[in-house]
């Protein structure tokens, strides 16, 4: 679904129907009191979502505050269910998906 600034996030979810005013993000399911739908406009999950499709990353999020209480933002981790590992760059995956890519195969095999 579309969020508030025009990104495309699986997670983020709106029902606008008649006065009903039922914005979440679930993503952060336990944390949904500290969640506005402001802090969507700085959320990467949308970006990582857009450049990399692999079915195997997990994502897990959680809305911290900043100094004195000031400079909300989202921190999101993501973890691969594959490979087992953290993913450090989530643009471009683990790595190791990349490898069952009949693609990559096809590639491999031709050299």
């Amino acid at each position: 679904m579309k969020t508030a600034f025009g990104s495309e996030c699986s997670y983020y979810y709106e029902d606008l129907h008649r006065g009903r005013e039922m914005r979440e993000c679930r993503l952060l399911r336990t944390t949904r009191k500290n969640w506005s739908y402001r802090l969507c406009e700085q959320c990467p999950v949308p970006r990582w979502q857009q450049s990399n499709s692999c079915a195997h990353m997990a994502f897990s999020g959680n809305a911290s505050r900043g100094f004195l209480g000031f400079g909300r933002r989202m921190v999101i981790s993501v973890w691969c269910d594959q490979a087992a590992a953290k993913v450090d760059e989530p643009e471009i995956g683990c790595g190791q998906c990349h490898l069952d890519n009949p693609f990559f195969q096809v590639l491999k095999h031709s050299d």
